[in-house]
């Protein structure tokens, strides 16, 4: 032989070796288990899982939940003629719509539409100003909109729809900067230096 095997060490003996570590860790039900079937405990599994879920999945699921939120806020809002409140919250909402969707897309496909266009840009600091200035802009325009006028008839009952799911947008998305802000700061994700 070339020697190429040279640099390798020798290897334990047969008897003394210690069992593989399996790096892949797999959350399957054991067999005769049984499904939880009643309320209190189908809500106890869903807060567990959630609970044990990764911050990232965390972070899509609820930047999902804020899309279908806005969606909803959207359709429902039926601005009256004069009132500010009801425009600014149709054009925050729409620019939100449209921002949380490009930044959730870039995010499904690893950065590759947005994040590698700019990669100089510090993108979470900006992602967390952005996620925190919406849901304080949001949250006190829903506050705004619960003393507007709602219009008549049908148009009220549409715009209180569309002012509880502006109110559930920015709590949302406070969430989200809850989620971020623990991903900075909690000091698992942020090197130490030593000095």
């Amino acid at each position: 032989m070339t020697g190429i095997f040279a640099q390798l060490s020798p290897g334990l003996e047969s008897g003394t070796k210690p069992p593989a570590t399996d790096a892949h860790v797999v959350d399957v039900p054991v067999i005769g288990t049984p499904e939880p079937t009643s309320v209190p405990e189908r809500l106890r599994a869903a807060c567990t899982g959630l609970c044990n879920m990764n911050r990232g999945a965390i972070r899509n699921r609820m930047r999902l939940v804020q899309l279908l939120l806005s969606i909803g806020a959207l359709a429902f809002i039926r601005p009256q003629y004069n009132d500010g409140f009801q425009w600014i919250t149709l054009f925050v909402l729409c620019h939100s719509f449209v921002i949380s969707f490009v930044l959730f897309w870039d995010r499904r496909c690893c950065g590759t539409i947005v994040r590698s266009q700019l990669p100089l840009v510090n993108w979470r600091r900006l992602e967390l100003v952005y996620t925190g200035g919406v849901a304080l802009i949001l949250y006190v325009l829903s506050y705004g909109l619960m003393f507007a006028h709602k219009g008549y008839s049908g148009y009220a009952t549409c715009n209180w729809v569309s002012t509880i799911m502006s109110l559930l947008t920015a709590l949302v998305y406070g969430g989200e900067t809850w989620v971020q802000l623990r991903d900075i700061y909690d000091g698992r994700s942020i090197p130490v230096q030593r000095h």
